[in-house]
């Protein structure tokens, strides 16, 4: 006996919220109704689904199992049907392309180029939406997520590679002139270190220079990188940027890359979708991997300038 696809779609949602309260609220049901279906479906297929976690409820093996293939299932049958929506009037709505996206490729990267997209697919309208830092899995509601990774992608997942998110130590001159530049990395030690949520990255850079400051608790610390960008453009000290998200500012001489060696190498920006995407979302996936090649690899290191005497 097949499971019903009623059953399919609450499973779906309750493994997406991690509650049957949300679920029930998201599908317009009682929770008691939701809780009915997944009953049904475990008894269908004759094992347990969901384990319970405090107030919330945990997928268990077989759970996560399941819903990896029914969340790229759903979204298909969403992209589909998304291909035939007409307005009152009969004519066919633009699609509607789904991005999310981390804030800082958004503002930095991407919503500076979306002007071409536009001009080569103006049938498409592009809603994009934050994701965070800590987002892994694309949602069904979602057509394309771009995030960082410092592993490689699940072999399961749909995604390529869009440039490093190696960060760089960087300067604004405005800085640089009241203090005394550094011409090796212990002379950072020295200077006003900010940070972007968290000091570990600072602590990184260091041992990879073969460095090992016992303390770095000294600085700023700003939310995200947006803030932090802000902060070290007007010259509130020295910030670990990745170059591609700050190449206005370095070719500008807004910003200064002081010095070659990298934080968290391994560090990349990919770019997620569905198996088996509609056509407009293949589009953007294009789109997007023509505007990486274009720029080249070479934007993904910062240039060092000349030093200056002190």
């Amino acid at each position: 006996m097949r499971p019903s696809l009623s059953s399919l779609n609450a499973f779906e949602v309750v493994s997406r919220l991690g509650s049957i309260t949300a679920a029930a609220d998201e599908l317009n049901i009682t929770q008691s109704a939701v809780s009915h279906q997944i009953r049904r479906l475990e008894a269908t297929l004759e094992v347990s689904l969901l384990e319970r976690a405090g107030r919330g409820v945990v997928l268990s093996h077989a759970g996560r199992r399941l819903t990896d293939g029914l969340q790229a299932g759903f979204a298909r049958i969403e992209q589909s049907v998304a291909e035939f929506e007409v307005d009152p009037q009969g004519v066919h709505q633009r699609r509607q392309l789904r991005v999310s996206c981390l804030p800082s490729v958004a503002v930095r990267w991407l919503i500076p180029r979306l002007n071409s997209f536009r001009e080569q697919c103006p049938d498409i309208a592009v809603s994009l939406q934050y994701a965070g830092i800590s987002a892994r899995g694309l949602l069904p509601e979602v057509d394309v997520m771009i995030t960082w990774q410092d592993e490689l992608p699940d072999k399961a997942s749909q995604a390529f590679r869009l440039f490093s998110g190696a960060t760089q130590p960087v300067a604004s001159p405005l800085y640089l002139e009241h203090h005394r530049r550094p011409t090796q990395p212990a002379d950072l030690l020295k200077l006003e270190l900010i940070h972007d949520q968290s000091r570990q990255p600072w602590h990184d850079w260091f041992n990879n220079c073969g460095l090992y400051p016992s303390q770095l608790d000294k600085g700023d610390l700003y939310q995200d990188f947006s803030l932090l960008s802000a902060a070290v453009v007007a010259g509130q000290g020295v910030a670990l940027c990745p170059p591609r998200l700050i190449r206005k500012e370095l070719e500008d001489g807004t910003l200064e890359c002081l010095f070659e060696m990298a934080a968290n190498p391994q560090r990349a920006y990919w770019l997620f979708h569905h198996p088996q995407p509609a056509r407009h979302v293949q589009q953007f996936c294009d789109w997007m991997r023509a505007q990486i090649a274009a720029e080249g690899e070479a934007a993904d290191s910062g240039v060092i300038v000349s030093r200056r005497q002190p």
